[in-house]
């Protein structure tokens, strides 16, 4: 039986790629009495770690009697123009908590962040998970914006005729143009161009064109059926593009995975509408957060 009073000594250290597999198995227990448990095999893991830009070297595990009782996945790259490091997943197993792992994981990096040229920590939380949003805003993490989670638990309600003229194809990053006449606000780290770029073949991309501009786009685990970016330009609306684009991401997923939109900001309420007026479902909200370092 853990007591209060007890007094105890993390051992605190950066990994590297040796850590992979034991990180898989430490990262579905730590999450598997979450409200939304990660479904997280060998090839989806490795895939988050690249999506994300996570750096093991500079990702941290938490040792107790050398067994890994704790992690914090470090992604590295640019937001909003500062150096950033990117939380892409904190956790702790059960039986280990509340006992000061994470604090001790985070008093342990982020001097050494700091001094490495990161300007800012950036993560997301489940909006009911009280203890660690408290537990961030004691670092001194403040909510940027709320992100939903929504899904499509049925048949997706498309209608609407698509013009004639329109053709949906796979399009290139160059072809899409500006996001902001898509309408989608500010993409979330793990949406962003740049997560999109490094996801490589794991993310398909439609465009649909007309008269070779493109009006608008969907970008989606391939396969998986989860929307990272959609938008559609504002003078083409109405038109039954964005159903189409739907559509189209439906024929191409996978069996017995259900249709998501990843982490769309709640304040976009056109959007958001949108979807749920299609048979998407908000399943979890999360805060973005955000620490000057």
């Amino acid at each position: 039986m853990h007591t209060g009073n007890e007094t105890i000594t993390f051992d605190c250290r950066f990994l590297d790629d040796s850590y992979v597999h034991a990180l898989l198995d430490k990262f579905i227990e730590a999450f598997s009495d979450y409200s939304r448990p990660f479904d997280f095999d060998a090839e989806k893991f490795r895939s988050h770690i690249v999506r994300n830009a996570v750096d093991l070297s500079r990702s941290v595990g938490c040792f107790l009697n050398g067994e890994m009782i704790g992690f914090s996945l470090n992604g590295f790259g640019n937001w909003r123009g500062k150096p950033t490091v990117y939380d892409a997943g904190t956790g702790v197993i059960p039986g280990h908590r509340r006992r000061g792992s994470s604090r001790a994981m985070f008093d342990f990096m982020l001097p050494i962040l700091r001094e490495g040229g990161a300007e800012q920590f950036l993560l997301e939380v489940i909006t009911d998970n009280s203890p660690a949003v408290n537990l961030y805003t004691g670092f001194g993490f403040e909510i940027q914006r709320e992100l939903l989670l929504l899904e499509a638990p049925g048949e997706l309600a498309i209608t609407g005729a698509l013009d004639a003229d329109v053709e949906v194809r796979p399009a290139k990053a160059s072809e899409i143009g500006s996001l902001e006449v898509f309408g989608i606000g500010i993409p979330s780290w793990q949406n962003s161009d740049d997560a999109i770029t490094r996801s490589g073949p794991n993310t398909t991309t439609l465009g649909a064109f007309i008269d070779g501009q493109c009006v608008g786009y969907n970008a989606f685990s391939t396969g998986l059926g989860r929307i990272g970016q959609f938008g559609v330009h504002e003078h083409y609306r109405g038109k039954g593009i964005a159903s189409r684009l739907l559509a189209e991401m439906r024929s191409r997923t996978d069996d017995g995975n259900l249709l998501q939109v990843i982490n769309i900001d709640r304040s976009l309420a056109g959007a958001v509408k949108y979807f749920e007026n299609r048979g998407f479902q908000k399943a979890l909200a999360q805060y973005e957060m955000l620490m000057p370092l």
